[in-house]
């Protein structure tokens, strides 16, 4: 963090290709229409490479800022698609810590069209990971307009 907080001009070698990996996930971002994360729920949160991620994402004065008001995203106009993987059924439960972290971090960066698609209960026997795929299959198709 301190290497893309560091001015560019400011920057070491090693600063500059720590500060280039975040300098393309923005730009990539920034660039994209819509976006899909394929989420697989771990201990009730995301895998820590797209924790990750998302630290390279949010940078102050670039893909959000603060104001008087409060901090305001500066990322708008894309539509986000999640597809989440769980091991049990956490949807509309406090234990869904997944979709809820997920959600208020894209909506911080000022992304708000955002729609989840859930394959839950992948651990709870053969039938229970059928019916839930099949589900999410149709989900997918919705989203997707298929």
């Amino acid at each position: 963090m301190v290497a893309w907080s560091t001015p560019a001009t400011e920057r070491t070698g090693e600063q500059n290709e720590l500060a280039k990996l975040s300098d393309d996930i923005v730009a990539d971002v920034q660039n994209a229409d819509e976006i899909v994360l394929a989420i697989p729920m771990y201990n009730f949160g995301i895998p820590s490479v797209l924790k990750a991620w998302f630290d390279r994402l949010a940078r102050a004065g670039v893909t959000f800022k603060y104001t008087e008001t409060g901090p305001q995203g500066l990322l708008t106009d894309k539509s986000i698609k999640v597809m989440a993987a769980r091991g049990g059924k956490y949807v509309g439960t406090a234990l869904d810590t997944q979709a809820t972290y997920v959600s208020n971090f894209l909506n911080f960066l000022g992304l708000t069209d955002i729609s989840f698609v859930y394959a839950e209960g992948l651990a709870m026997g053969e039938e229970q990971a059928k019916v839930s795929w099949e589900e999410a299959d149709k989900k997918i198709a919705e989203l997707f307009g298929q």
